[in-house]
């Protein structure tokens, strides 16, 4: 370390320094001397002058000694490698796996790895559902023997990697995998965050990619994907079971898919079967089946295609899942003829009871004689429970359909007319066999043919508040609470509506349940044979739901149809059970909620719960719920056997028990890494160019360590060590000292 000399002048500016010193020396030189003066004492005084002016002259240059020495600050190289089962795809060339043409790969960069570890810490890892370091000598990673990860958790292991390395300097992020995310939670991150964040911290991501999009291994497969099916069925209804059937490598060939239902417990039996013809290399055939569950009860139900010659995995063969199959439930057949805000809201209420099933159709007229070929069925007597007719004109049903709802009501069924343009005598009924069934009398005066203007004599306009009667305080239909009195302030604090129809008298034997604020008819029922009727003037009670009075509208509209298919009596308290879905796969999360409703249906808000899960050893892990926005749920881990699992809720009120709720779920066993183990280089890429990066073939890996290695001297850092001079004691000395001597000699010269 050789030093150097500066000079830093005062003010930096060596001008200023020299203007001072010649200044000082004429000064000093003109400096009048009172008495005469020989040569010699002249040539004294003058050096000791000189002297302080070169001092003063040094002091005002300011010299200083430099040390400069180098240090490279210290950086790091991570590298990451996949080692999940689909780097043991053998789509390298010479028939190598994947896995080994990424070890081949690092081999080769030996010498590079080196020089580099030289100048930089390389750290290694390991990733699959977890990340794991791993030793590396003189610069070189020592990678397991072969891959056996179950999973591809490539957000996680970044994560991971930005945890690890916080605070340090990454010089870049080399990864080396077939670029394809396959992970469960909690391991299934995205790994797009990741990269935003090495982007903000400037460490690039180089990706290096192993295998090909169409792994060789996956030439020849069939997978089931996509199970759609009902959760739940009423007994002797259809159940529509589909799912797409993933075909490679089988072109020209005709498959068998079956049906299997769950007849007794453990027991599947075949109960239907499809032949389909697979026509292309790479084909996804949708497979659909229509099955009648004639037994209530939980039942298993899957879709299933025989394992082929040289699959590369038969785990993916078959979909199943669990179907709720209920009796006694009321089914509803809910008829519009446009599609308006009330139908869409009515619905959603009725859906969101468990033990009530619509089915809606939007009909218009029928000119030419044409019908949808299931729609006669409909009418069928005993088909449904309830029937709901909305603005739907007359004419689009033929007479012998309504003479069916008729006969239907007759023996039990229920009948309710909704509010609308084209309902009641202005709708064509006056003349139909549900003029006699309806609680109020039609004329057929008051036709109004679609597409014609509105009667204004038909309708009541205006904001129409809805307002029980006596009666209507006392029906189950109307009951909002307990009391009578509290049921009306709930009525009288809800929205008006957005007009009504003016209803024609009501018949004998009819009930007026609700009114408007001038009396007139807003909802009356009546009993009809060993059926109900009921007609419900208005349209437009989805205002209710949209002034937060969501849970009113539900409670009405299900308690009006639990009163028309005779099912208002026989209400209890009830456990439910609503999961996000009945299969999951191995080491999955099942989410659900629980809760207890009364016998109107409205949720326990005090209910006290307590879970539990038997597994398929027969083992018992008990579930925790937690409260949050009035929901009561619970997450269930334990899932790491495939098989059935049966969940058991159980509720109390001030320690009396409500009952309990069995349902069932599946685990199923699936092969992640090898169902589909093809390479994803659009991921890759992806994060590689957020980052800053690139993508490379794994030949250019010795370039990119050069590349690196040139980089490090970027990490060179000089450090500058200063001594001045002109600032020490000597100096200072020298000064005092010259200045004291001439001062002395001109006094003891008679000078001064």
């Amino acid at each position: 370390m050789t030093p150097r000399l500066t000079l830093h002048p005062i003010a930096d500016s060596y001008v200023i320094a020299v203007g001072i010193i010649t200044a000082m020396l004429i000064v000093w030189y003109r400096l009048p001397v009172r008495a005469a003066m020989d040569a010699k004492k002249r040539r004294v005084l003058t050096a000791l002058r000189c002297g302080m002016l070169l001092v003063l002259l040094f002091i005002l240059l300011r010299p200083t000694l430099e040390y400069v020495t180098i240090s490279r600050q210290a950086a790091t190289v991570v590298m990451l490698f996949d080692h999940s089962r689909s780097m043991s795809v053998p789509d390298e060339l010479s028939g190598l796996s994947r896995y080994e043409a990424m070890v081949r790969a690092v081999s080769r960069s030996g010498p590079q790895l080196r020089k580099l570890a030289g100048a930089v810490e390389i750290k290694a890892f390991a990733f699959d559902a977890e990340t794991t370091a791993l030793p590396v000598r003189d610069g070189i990673p020592e990678l397991p023997p072969a891959p056996e990860g179950s999973q591809t958790a490539i957000g996680a292991a970044l994560e991971d990697v930005l945890r690890l390395e916080s605070g340090k300097r990454v010089l870049a992020l080399l990864m080396f995998g077939d670029g394809a995310q396959r992970a469960l939670y909690p391991r299934d991150a995205i790994p797009q965050p990741s990269a935003m964040r090495m982007k903000s911290l400037d460490q690039p991501l180089f990706a290096f990619r192993f295998g090909k999009a169409r792994g060789a291994s996956e030439a020849r497969d069939l997978a089931l994907e996509g199970l759609s099916c009902p959760d739940r069925v009423f007994v002797k209804n259809e159940l529509p079971i589909r799912v797409r059937m993933h075909a490679v490598g089988y072109a020209g060939q005709a498959l068998t898919a079956q049906l299997l239902y769950e007849t007794e417990p453990g027991k599947m039996e075949v109960v239907a079967s499809q032949e389909i013809l697979v026509s292309g290399p790479d084909e996804r055939v949708p497979v659909q089946f229509q099955y009648v569950p004639k037994t209530a009860g939980e039942h298993k139900i899957a879709i299933a295609v025989a394992p082929q010659p040289g699959e590369s995995s038969v785990l993916n063969n078959e979909q199943s899942t669990v179907v709720n199959v209920l009796e006694g439930g009321i089914r509803v057949l809910y008829l519009e003829g446009s599609l308006r805000v009330e139908q869409r809201f009515l619905r959603r209420s009725l859906d969101s009871s468990p033990d009530i099933q619509t089915d809606f159709l939007r009909l218009t007229a029928l000119p030419d004689g044409s019908e949808p070929s299931d729609l006669a069925d409909r009418f069928r007597p005993g088909k449904y429970d309830v029937y709901i007719f909305g603005d739907v004109d007359a004419t689009s049903f033929r007479s012998e359909w309504l003479t069916e709802v008729a006969t239907a009501v007759l023996n039990g069924a229920g009948l309710l007319m909704l509010g609308g343009f084209q309902s009641f005598g202005a709708g064509g009924y006056a003349e139909t066999a549900l003029a006699e069934l309806l609680p109020v009398r039609l004329n057929r005066l008051e036709r109004q043919e679609p597409g014609s203007p509105i009667r204004a004599d038909l309708h009541i306009p205006g904001h129409l508040p809805i307002v029980p009667t006596e009666i209507g305080l006392q029906h189950f239909a109307l009951s909002l609470a307990p009391s009578p009195d509290d049921s009306r302030r709930l009525w009288a604090a809800l929205p008006p509506l957005d007009g009504a129809n003016r209803l024609g008298g009501v018949k004998p034997g009819a009930l007026v349940l609700a009114e408007d604020g001038q009396k007139d008819p807003i909802l009356v029922v009546q009993f009809y044979g060993n059926g109900r009727t009921a007609a419900f003037a208005a349209d437009s009670t989805w205002r209710w739901w949209m002034h937060g009075e969501e849970r009113i509208h539900k409670r009405f509209w299900r308690q009006l149809v639990l009163w028309l298919a005779g099912q208002d009596e026989s209400r209890r308290p009830s456990v439910w059970i609503r999961l996000a879905q009945r299969r999951i796969l191995l080491g999955e999360t099942l989410e659900f909620e629980a809760g207890a409703n009364d016998d109107a249906g409205e949720p326990i808000a005090n209910a006290v719960l307590e879970g539990s899960v038997r597994m398929p050893d027969g083992r018992i892990e008990n579930v925790t719920f937690s409260k949050q926005e009035g929901r009561v749920t619970a997450r269930f881990h334990r899932t790491e056997q495939a098989g059935d699992y049966v969940l058991t809720v159980r509720a109390a009120v001030d320690g009396r028990n409500l009952g309990n709720r069995e349902t069932r779920f599946l685990v199923v066993a699936r092969d992640l890494e090898m169902d589909q183990p093809a390479a994803d280089p659009t991921l890759l890429a992806s994060l590689a160019s957020t980052t800053g990066g690139e993508v490379l073939a794994s030949e250019q890996l010795p370039e990119l360590l050069d590349r690196l290695l040139e980089q490090t001297k970027d990490l060179e850092v000089p450090i500058i060590t200063r001594r001045t001079l002109w600032d020490t004691w000597p100096v200072l000395f020298a000064f005092t000292m010259l200045a004291t001597w001439e001062w002395f000699l001109r006094k003891r010269w008679g000078l001064v």
